[in-house]
């Protein structure tokens, strides 16, 4: 197909673009007969818009000769006929096309909950009986086990296509999902059909709460976070109620322990209108995690101990962590050591980065929209202008690329949508931070990024689309016994970087980095889904919703 477009919609206020990689011959619009008679009547009378088609431009990550169809100057909703090269797309222009995407992208982290059964009231046929209820033992960095530390730990999400529990991704995922209330609340109103619907808390709030009262479970006594559970291996593509081995605690960590504690920290805040009781245990768990941080400066990176197999999210720097929950700290409780944490670190930190690894972006969300009445002046337009900075980098990259994509050729990683979702985020916050639209115009590419305007021509959400992708590495979507994958998740996409063996094989080699996918269940490498790449599609899908 050389028509590659956003599979989803275009709100009619909004950019619209589609991608020719034909010649692009003969490219028109046309109303789709016998749907639209209002669209088809203003197409009679000359009042439909024809896309402007631009010059060739080889794309590096693709390498395709692109040319970009704009047909921005069509407003009126309807669905069309976009044409070139005698291939044909049908695309619609409707109010509000992100609603019904956003509400799923949070639905979707339902269908991940552990611990809890999913009954069909909720889940539909993608149900299933509680799972991984038992007690998770401790075990030491030589792989042996410590009978001597045994925890309840049921709850929370399964963190990807495994049933693995872990902190970090955890974290950012929350803090996603929050920032995005805080700035967009009115994208949060419906009702999700979930077991807390209709209790007067949003249901985004109610999914991220199921998450942070698991990662409370996950605080020892002393304020440190252990690391993650686990089982030993990762388990056969079978139903969670089925996996029945044994569960694994691993370590406190400090990536954890600073993660927790500046999610839970905002999570105090954002609660706060709704339980006051549940906020204060938020905010004396975050208390408890930087006091053990305090006490335990000598950072030690986490590395899976020896024949264990499980998702290590290991990281080597903790003070993006530690920037970020000073933030958050400062940001509710106004203690003057918070805010001396915060101009500590802030000098030495990615402050465009938004993922589990590097986090220090989510403490700039905090200084520019949450304290920026709280800050000096001099230090909050340092941290302004650097931001920005990122976000023209981002910008450039978008604009260098022929799809849209703010990514470098060289960066198609494991999970790739969210570092280019993560820069869709940036590209919105400098939006709203100066007005400018050419931000919100490249982020608005990153949506469409996902929503098949990408060099592949899949939608990469599970549901939507007129191509979604069908074979996510998932295991209840493998082995549920329903033909559709569950709905609402978010693949990781093309990764050139580090195939698996299966990708590999299918893949033919010298295949450019932005078309190295395969809709493959045994594509862990291009095919997984996680939470964390639900979470930042959150975030900008709420956005443009509520513009």
């Amino acid at each position: 197909m050389s028509i590659h477009y956003n599979q989803v919609g275009y709100a009619p206020h909004l950019p619209k673009k589609a991608i020719i990689t034909g010649k692009g011959e003969n490219c028109m619009i046309l109303s789709e007969r016998g749907m639209d008679p209002s669209a088809r009547k203003a197409m009679e009378e000359g009042k439909i818009a024809q896309p402007i088609l631009s010059e060739p431009y080889f794309d590096e990550a693709s390498g395709d000769t692109v040319r970009v169809a704009d047909f921005s100057a069509l407003t009126l909703p309807g669905k069309y006929y976009l044409f070139a090269d005698s291939q044909s797309a049908i695309i619609e222009i409707k109010e509000r096309p992100y609603r019904a995407l956003s509400n799923a992208l949070v639905k979707g982290l339902y269908y991940q909950r552990c611990g809890v059964e999913l009954p069909e009231t909720y889940a539909g046929p993608y149900g299933h009986p509680p799972c991984h209820l038992g007690k998770a033992t401790l075990v030491k960095d030589d792989g042996e086990l410590d009978p001597s530390t045994v925890i309840e730990c049921a709850g929370g999400w399964h963190d990807a296509g495994d049933y693995g529990r872990y902190i970090a991704p955890a974290a950012v995922t929350v803090s996603h999902m929050l920032y995005a209330y805080e700035l967009f609340p009115g994208a949060f109103k419906d009702e999700l059909n979930i077991p807390e619907s209709g209790n007067g808390v949003p249901d985004l709030l109610n999914e991220v709460r199921f998450e942070l009262e698991w990662m409370l479970k996950m605080q020892r006594a002393d304020g440190g976070l252990y690391h993650k559970v686990a089982t030993r291996f990762f388990t056969g593509f079978i139903m969670p109620q089925d996996d029945q081995a044994d569960l694994w605690l691993f370590r406190v960590t400090h990536t954890a322990t600073g993660a927790h504690a500046a999610c839970a920290a905002q999570a105090s805040r954002v609660f706060r209108p709704f339980d006051a009781a549940f906020a204060d245990r938020l905010l004396e768990s975050a208390k408890k995690a930087w006091a053990w941080l305090e006490a335990n400066p000598d950072f030690v990176p986490f590395t899976n101990p020896p024949n264990l197999n499980s998702g290590a999210y290991g990281d080597n720097n903790v003070e993006d962590e530690l920037f970020w929950a000073s933030a958050e700290l400062y940001s509710v409780t106004g203690e003057g050591a918070y805010l001396e944490a915060l101009k500590k670190r802030a000098p030495t930190v990615d402050i465009s980065q938004l993922g589990w690894r590097e986090t220090a972006g989510f403490g700039a969300l905090c200084c520019l929209f949450v304290l920026k009445d709280k800050l000096d002046k001099d230090f909050l337009d340092s941290l302004r202008s650097r931001f920005i900075e990122g976000a023209d980098g981002f910008l450039g990259l978008a604009q260098k690329s022929g799809y849209g994509t703010a990514l470098d050729p060289g960066n198609y990683i494991w999970g790739s949508s969210l570092p280019i979702l993560n820069n869709g985020i940036a590209l919105i916050c400098a939006h709203l931070l100066t007005g400018d639209l050419k931000y919100r115009d490249g982020a608005l590419s990153q949506l469409d990024y996902i929503l098949g305007l990408n060099a592949t021509g899949y939608s990469f959400v599970t549901g939507f689309g007129a191509k979604p992708f069908m074979f996510p590495h998932h295991r209840p979507s493998y082995a549920d016994g329903v033909d559709d994958p569950v709905p609402g998740l978010v693949s990781g996409g093309p990764n050139n970087r580090s195939p698996d063996g299966a990708t590999k094989n299918a893949v033919p080699p010298g295949t450019p980095p932005a078309k190295f996918y395969l809709d493959f269940t045994p594509s862990a490498s291009g095919n997984e889904i996680a939470i964390y790449w639900n979470s930042p599609a959150i975030f900008v899908a709420a956005y443009f919703d509520s513009l």
